[in-house]
């Protein structure tokens, strides 16, 4: 019987914003792609994730590598890139009301992130306080898909770990959490398809 449903931030909740992705690639001469795998393909943002290394040395690297691909200067694109994800799904928020309201579940977020998340994405939207828990990888020092970032997320509720559900966007974190003992969702955007998989493992509302 699931008794707590954890959610994933970014590619769940958040949304990126595909237009102005190739808008702002387009504007600085990048290729397709070239925007995401600079910010999230290189082996800082691994780094950054585990608060191994300050966000800021984050950042100057994906400029260099945006620098790199754009074959020029590019402007820094750090305040670009994190309004990106200002969009959300308002179908994904409405259910974790829904299940926030219910006293059968317990909510909470596990997500790879900077220290950022709270103050710049959390706290101002006001989706921090939907959840019970929040767990970020930074601030905990493990990221998705290691199994100790769901343990650590399950026993901070108190819950078992095979009463709990993941959603994410990402097969290897979907991995992560059936190892760690979760039960997980694949989270692809088709909204009635996560009901009706929610649904199959018996969480109703």
């Amino acid at each position: 019987m699931i008794e707590a449903v954890f959610f994933d931030f970014g590619g769940v909740i958040g949304k990126l914003d595909r237009d102005e992705i190739r808008q702002l690639e387009d504007s600085y001469g990048l290729q397709e792609n070239d925007l995401l795998r600079s910010i999230y393909g290189i082996p800082e943002w691994r780094q950054a994730e585990t608060g191994s290394i300050p966000d800021q040395q984050w950042v100057d690297a994906a400029n260099r590598a945006l620098d790199e691909k754009a074959g020029k200067p590019v402007p820094p694109l750090h305040e670009e890139w994190r309004k990106l994800w200002h969009q959300f799904d308002d179908d994904v928020v409405n259910l974790i009301k829904t299940l926030g309201s219910d006293t059968s579940y317990r909510v909470g977020l596990i997500s790879n992130s900077t220290k950022r998340l709270e103050g710049e994405l959390l706290g101002p939207t006001g989706l921090g306080k939907l959840f019970e828990i929040v767990v970020n990888s930074a601030r905990l020092g493990i990221a998705k898909p290691d199994t100790r970032i769901y343990h650590h997320a399950a026993d901070q509720m108190g819950v078992e770990y095979s009463a709990c559900v993941h959603i994410d966007d990402l097969p290897p974190n979907i991995e992560g959490a059936i190892e760690a003992g979760f039960s997980a969702i694949h989270y692809e955007g088709d909204f009635p398809a996560l009901v009706e998989s929610l649904h199959e493992l018996g969480v109703e509302w």
